[in-house]
């Protein structure tokens, strides 16, 4: 009996004022895709800055919340490729965008066990950055304004080459909405955050974050159907 409650409520809750989510939305070059209980999603997020976040994951509704659970993305995404090094006691480094042009100015952090920085190294002109090998270092952060970020395990004996898509890739976070008003073929709703921390939100929780968030919640997206 729980179970077939469990069912009729999660059923109910992806349809606001008889109106169902389905299909593909679109706000200019932002898109969101509903396919039963799963969604796509491709959305600039609140910073003012133009990063673009994709991702994937079930839907859950808390009431007038939507909840996406991101899970491992399908789609394009940083490729990491490895070698062993050229030279001894160095490692390379070496970006490049999904179009296999070089990353000048990205950022490559070498953290330690307790992810805390050791050193910051910044790509050259040809996407490089050489790094003589330091025990200390574990890990190798890598990140830049608008292109994904991605944590590489450090290996002193191998080069990298890393292609990094641009958009920032949200695999295992929750993915927070708070949907305002369902029409046909057309919803409003607003981003609340991107990595939410809370186990099983309550509507209370839920409420809490999106005051929290006013201040820094840019606008309310409109996305619609295509005509067509």
């Amino acid at each position: 009996m729980k179970i077939l409650l469990a069912i009729i409520i999660s059923l109910c809750s992806i349809t606001m004022r008889g109106q169902e989510l389905q299909g593909t939305y679109w706000e200019g070059t932002d898109s969101i895709a509903f396919n039963d209980n799963r969604v796509v999603f491709n959305i600039k997020g609140n910073e003012g800055l133009g990063i673009l976040y994709t991702g994937e994951g079930p839907l859950e509704m808390v009431e007038d919340y939507i909840l996406i659970h991101t899970e491992a993305y399908q789609g394009n995404k940083t490729k990491v490729d490895m070698v062993s090094a050229l030279k001894k006691d160095t490692i390379q480094l070496q970006f490049f965008d999904d179009q296999g042009y070089s990353l000048k100015g990205i950022r490559a952090e070498f953290l330690n066990k307790k992810n805390k920085n050791v050193d910051l190294s910044i790509s050259n002109e040809h996407g490089i950055v050489l790094y003589t090998s330091n025990p200390k270092v574990s890990s190798i952060k890598v990140s830049d304004l608008l292109y994904d970020k991605v944590i590489l395990d450090y290996h002193p004996d191998k080069d990298y080459t890393v292609h990094l898509v641009k958009n920032r890739v949200v695999e295992d976070k929750t993915v927070v909405f708070k949907l305002e008003k369902v029409s046909d073929d057309k919803f409003k709703m607003r981003l609340l955050s991107i990595d939410y921390k809370k186990k099983k939100p309550s509507v209370s929780h839920l409420n809490k974050l999106e005051k929290k968030t006013e201040a820094i919640i840019d606008r309310t997206r409109t996305f619609e159907k295509p005509l067509y």
